[in-house]
């Protein structure tokens, strides 16, 4: 139709882009840059002196171990400023530390670590030296330092086993305490057979623990036979062997003849 106008258009063919194209074309650039600066700036940030590590502040009751001692150990091995130094490999530093059970670590602005730490403790020694912590850990450390309060119980048998020897270590302590009798070793044979031996030098044996919880009905039995045995054989028995079907074996001492009850 004459005098008819049409709008204007990209050319045949061509790319057309339009004002709004480009003004958030642009704005994504600008935002690329501002990001990319303040990227720079942070990385530059976080490597100046302002954030060197000043001070580890240990928290946590030490009896063992002093602090000095803990700081000793560890100098050198943590790396890094506020914002690098990785807390995992600092928890394990400190976790290497002997009597170091566990350790806690977290960043305080701007240039701390405050580190929590937690003892073992000792509640008897392995036979290869080790010791054995009240959680069924086998941890190295000074035999004196572990026996400050007093001697500590004797364990042997594989490592594997340590934290079934705590757990029956309590149970006998329980079950032993109306006869007012110490545990002073717990062994284990390669077989997985029992013994137990008491502050008094007496040796109870205890046989394996099959089926399960056949173990903790020897001990039942021997705690409720202890005092008849102890009539019978005019004194304390030096050793008891559990491990018949149908009863006990009791002697006074080595040279005494073998008392023996059937169940």
């Amino acid at each position: 139709m004459a005098g008819e106008r049409r709008a204007a258009g990209p050319a045949p063919g061509g790319y057309g882009v339009s004002v709004r194209q480009m003004n958030l074309l642009a704005r994504l650039c600008l935002l690329g840059a501002t990001v990319v600066v303040l990227g720079g700036v942070a990385t530059w940030s976080m490597h100046r002196s302002w954030f060197d590590l000043k001070r580890i502040e240990l928290r946590g009751d030490l009896t063992h171990v002093s602090s000095a001692a803990v700081r000793a150990s560890i100098a050198g091995r943590i790396r890094g400023n506020f914002f690098t130094a990785s807390l995992e490999d600092a928890r394990r530093a400190f976790e290497s530390v002997p009597w170091v059970a566990a350790a806690s670590v977290r960043r305080a602005w701007p240039n701390r670590l405050i580190v929590t730490l937690r003892e073992h403790r000792a509640l008897g020694i392995w036979s290869d030296g080790r010791l054995l912590s009240d959680t069924g850990r086998l941890f190295a450390a000074n035999l004196a330092e572990a026996e400050m309060f007093g001697p500590l119980a004797q364990f042997d048998g594989p490592e594997s086993a340590a934290g079934a020897a705590v757990r029956r270590y309590y149970e006998l302590l329980a079950r032993f305490a109306p006869l007012s009798i110490g545990v002073s070793g717990v062994e284990i044979s390669a077989r997985e057979s029992w013994a137990v031996t008491t502050d008094a030098g007496q040796r109870f044996e205890l046989g394996r623990d099959e089926p399960a919880g056949r173990l903790s009905e020897r001990i039942v039995l021997l705690v409720a036979a202890y005092p008849r045995v102890s009539a019978q054989l005019g004194g304390p028995p030096k050793r008891i062997d559990m491990r018949y079907p149908n009863g006990l074996a009791a002697a006074a001492d080595k040279a005494s003849n073998t008392a023996a009850r059937k169940s």
